[in-house]
């Protein structure tokens, strides 16, 4: 990405382009806890928090949270993002035997699977919503339903295509898509876990995937393109029982007919919300 983007525009264009229900998250992590301080707008935990209880604050209040270590509870979202480290009773296998394996050892195979930010340089996280510009973010959290999801998988593919994978640790959505992005600085995509839904009070239907922030700028690219060849959300429905080839571009049926495709096959069209 060369140079600083201008965050209102990109956000405000995917957005748009994908009927996102809820503001993108920019997320920092913050290595002096004075400039969490320092920033007037961010609203500080009056109790202890989770991290998706902020994320939810911000992509759906409008708001400007921040944390540290402090103002999560013990052993648990503040380890992930690297503000802390996991207590023994964590990393023996003792808290996940509590509720989510069958016992220790069970406990132990699962926390050393999840992915964590190494504790020590960083000591606080601010989140907000990225579409007023209030930071460089470490990454942006899109929240949507699968359709949007793919729509951004299509967008990242689109040039410098790679076959895309992602991870699932079961209960702990944050670091698979958090602390996934930050440790590979690649996009990360999770299924919202149980403590995000119930904390969190993210619905059935989403996902989220965290993005570092060149490929956002990647990702409204894309979309654009892939809008001018008719690919877009919400995704138009043609209908079960009919011949699919009249809605599939011309340059498809000439593929079918085993004729050469001649061209991409959908005039491009001007995307105008703008």
């Amino acid at each position: 990405m060369s140079g600083k983007p201008d965050w209102t525009e990109l956000i405000r264009k995917i957005e748009a382009l994908l009927r996102l229900k809820t503001f993108p998250v920019g997320l920092k992590l913050l290595t002096d806890g004075e400039e969490l301080k320092q920033n007037k707008w961010a609203r500080r935990p009056a109790h202890k928090t989770t991290l998706c209880q902020l994320i939810t604050m911000v992509r759906t209040y409008d708001w400007t949270v921040g944390a540290t270590a402090e103002d999560f509870p013990r052993g648990m979202c503040a380890t992930v993002i690297g503000l802390a480290d996991p207590p023994e009773e964590v990393l023996d296998g003792t808290f996940r035997s509590l509720v989510w394996c069958r016992d220790k050892e069970e406990g132990r195979k699962c926390e050393a699977a999840i992915p964590r930010i190494p504790n020590g340089r960083y000591r606080a996280v601010l989140l907000a919503p990225q579409v007023y510009n209030p930071f460089e973010p470490d990454m942006v959290l899109i929240y949507g339903n699968a359709a949007q999801m793919m729509l951004i998988i299509n967008a990242l593919q689109f040039n410098d295509y790679e076959r895309m994978q992602f991870f699932c640790v079961g209960e702990s959505s944050c670091s698979d898509a958090i602390a996934q992005c930050h440790l590979t600085g690649k996009p990360a995509l999770t299924i919202p876990c149980f403590g995000e839904r119930r904390f969190g009070h993210v619905q059935d239907d989403e996902l989220y995937i965290a993005l570092p922030p060149a490929y956002v700028e990647k990702v409204e690219r894309n979309l654009e393109e892939l809008y001018s060849r008719g690919v877009q959300y919400p995704i138009p429905y043609h209908g079960t029982a009919c011949d699919p080839l009249p809605g599939m571009p011309p340059g498809y049926h000439e593929l079918v007919k085993g004729r050469p495709i001649t061209g991409l096959g959908v005039p491009p069209r001007r995307v105008s919300r703008w």
